[in-house]
């Protein structure tokens, strides 16, 4: 018996709205997103650049993060592949963007921690199924 939509997932998302950085892995320009939802298994994000499906790519993400009183931002490198594209909304002709769904594919112990914690730290809002508009 197969599961269906949320059951299938291996880890619980969160919404969030943190900018990263990707580059395919081929080398090219660094293009710059902005996450609407976040797992250990990967992320939903809006781009300006366009990436086909089974991209792979080098992304930093740029977690915010508190540090007593201010806000700081952490980075986290990981390693991911673009399965799933789809041109956004809030595209035009004259800026284009792109809705993109990235499974991580390469996540060290040290960024899985660091994952972790930002997801526990964010646990109390879950993501719908639908992503938010950055």
């Amino acid at each position: 018996m197969s599961k269906s939509g949320s059951e299938r997932r291996a880890h619980p998302r969160v919404e969030t709205n943190f900018q990263l950085h990707g580059s395919p892995e081929q080398g090219g320009a660094v293009a710059r997103m902005v996450a609407n939802n976040l797992s250990l298994g990967g992320l939903r994000c809006t781009s300006s650049a366009d990436f086909p499906e089974m991209t792979r790519l080098a992304v930093r993400l740029l977690l915010p993060v508190r540090n007593g009183g201010t806000i700081e931002t952490e980075t986290v490198d990981i390693e991911a592949v673009v399965v799933r594209r789809e041109p956004a909304e809030s595209a035009t002709s004259e800026q284009p963007r792109f809705e993109l769904s990235l499974f991580f594919t390469r996540v060290d112990d040290d960024a899985r921690l660091r994952l972790q914690s930002f997801i526990a730290m964010n646990k109390g809002i879950v993501a719908s199924s639908t992503p938010a508009s950055p």
